[in-house]
């Protein structure tokens, strides 16, 4: 699950995630991912860090509510002095999918 505004998951970077056999949900606004929480169950929540704080910690309870595991990521590249970025690149997407999946967890190639 991605939880961003329209613009926060590019046509490119599905794409990228896609023919790593991984399928994106979303993106979904702050307002409204909640009620997806309820139709389906999702693995893992990719949360736009571009988000204030107030909007963050929301989303965030709401998805420890739903026992949901959830990081935050820019758009493009990872945040000076570390972070997540939701990307083509193969090494950011690994490690999007070991945090939300656990550090055993089959890495893309």
């Amino acid at each position: 699950m991605v939880i961003g505004p329209p613009p926060y998951l590019s046509a490119v970077v599905r794409q990228a995630w896609n023919r790593a056999e991984i399928d994106l949900e979303g993106p979904y606004n702050s307002r409204d991912f909640a009620s997806k929480l309820v139709e389906a169950s999702f693995d893992g929540a990719i949360i736009d860090v571009e988000y204030d704080a107030p909007t963050l910690l929301q989303v965030v309870e709401v998805l420890d509510a739903f026992g949901v595991p959830a990081i935050f990521a820019g758009n493009a590249r990872a945040a000076p002095g570390g972070g997540y970025a939701l990307s083509t690149d193969l090494e950011a997407m690994n490690a999007i999918v070991r945090s939300l999946l656990g550090s055993e967890a089959s890495t893309l190639q």
